[in-house]
């Protein structure tokens, strides 16, 4: 399966897409590569990835502090990671893996869906186990 490149730009009040002039010799050098060729265009809303910072609080602070004192070793991070997203966000029937899958993709969240999940952790352990999981502003280590 080929990588197909993301090339970001903004659409001014005149409707006129703007592309990023930084991205010029890269998007140049790929449409070389497709030269001749009919294409399909397609235009989205920009969504921010979760940052750094919420990816070392959740992977470095969270999941292993939830993780550790509910009893999973470290090689179980990734399911108590999975868990937590699917009890945040719900889960759905998936018929073809025949059972249910978290509603949202985590690797998919926004910087504002990724604060939602942060926030609902604390207060889900703090309220369902009686872990005190401190947010980024409240860790030395995040």
């Amino acid at each position: 399966m080929a990588l197909i490149p993301v090339f970001h730009g903004d659409v001014g009040a005149d409707g006129k897409l703007a592309l990023d002039p930084a991205e010029q010799p890269r998007r140049r050098g790929y449409l070389q590569t497709l030269a001749g060729r009919r294409v399909d265009v397609v235009v989205k809303v920009h969504r921010e990835k979760r940052s750094d910072r919420q990816n070392r609080w959740w992977w470095g602070i969270a999941v292993p502090l939830i993780a550790h004192e509910l009893g999973y070793d470290k090689h179980e991070h990734e399911t108590v990671h999975y868990a937590l997203v699917a009890k945040c966000f719900g889960t759905k029937w998936d018929p073809v893996m025949k059972q249910d899958i978290p509603t949202v993709r985590s690797s998919s969240l926004s910087t504002v869906q990724f604060s939602e999940l942060m926030e609902w952790t604390v207060r889900w352990a703090a309220t369902e186990h009686g872990m005190n999981v401190p947010l980024p502003n409240e860790s030395e280590h995040a």
